[in-house]
């Protein structure tokens, strides 16, 4: 019988670096096989960002732990701070910026699970989306 829960120490996480951000994994395909959400600290220096993008089967909440975030939602931008949160339905359109001069860190919860394979797909260089950062 499979356990129906899973500890992960902070030596347990699965770490990631994808462009500029870091990823630490406490909930991920190969750590919790029968997870049906995922959640991922993200650590965002000054200056960047995760640019616009869709997760086409999956749901986020981002909920920010540090810092100021620039959140793009389609046409939409607002200043997170910590303590405050964003739920994204899947296939729309968003971005992830650091507005302020330390590090930015949020929690991003996924799901659910089947939507993982769909992953995440890059809109940055699409109209309207390539302008709005410009304007910002």
């Amino acid at each position: 019988m499979k356990k129906k829960w899973n500890f992960i120490q902070h030596d347990d996480q699965l770490f990631e670096k994808v462009d500029d951000r870091s990823h630490y994994w406490h909930s991920h395909p190969t750590l919790n096989e029968n997870a049906d959400s995922y959640m991922v600290k993200v650590i965002i220096k000054a200056g960047d960002g995760h640019d616009f993008h869709v997760h086409p089967e999956m749901h986020e909440i981002l909920y920010v732990l540090r810092g100021k975030a620039e959140q793009w939602i389609e046409d939409e931008m607002r200043i997170l701070e910590a303590g405050d949160s964003v739920y994204i339905d899947a296939n729309v359109v968003h971005g992830t910026f650091n507005a302020g001069e330390e590090d930015l860190e949020f929690l991003a919860i996924l799901s659910p699970s089947q939507g993982w394979e769909a992953g995440t797909v890059d809109r940055s260089g699409e109209e309207p989306y390539r302008s709005y950062k410009l304007k910002a």
